[in-house]
């Protein structure tokens, strides 16, 4: 599979090439290997932060309409009757 740099010419871009370049061939693999397997951790960690928060505002809303209902009920019960 064949990569082209987004910004031919990039200094940047030749640098780091030139740094996997430099490793052996199996150094740069494991490293390679260790450096997604440590980016995919963190993606997992923040997507089951995340996941937590939205089951937690799920929650929070549920309880709010809860509490919405009961104080309509209770303001009901203490109202005087309407005299006809």
């Amino acid at each position: 599979m064949e990569h082209k740099h987004e910004a031919p010419g990039n200094p940047f871009l030749y640098l780091i090439d030139s740094f996997w370049a430099s490793l052996p061939e199996k150094t740069a693999d494991d490293l390679a290997t260790f450096k997604k397997d440590v980016l995919k951790g963190i993606r997992s960690a923040v997507d089951s932060c995340i996941d937590e928060e939205l089951m937690w505002t799920d929650r929070h809303l549920e309880n709010a309409r809860r509490m919405r209902e009961q104080y309509r009920h209770k303001g009901a019960e203490n109202s005087p009757p309407n005299p006809a």
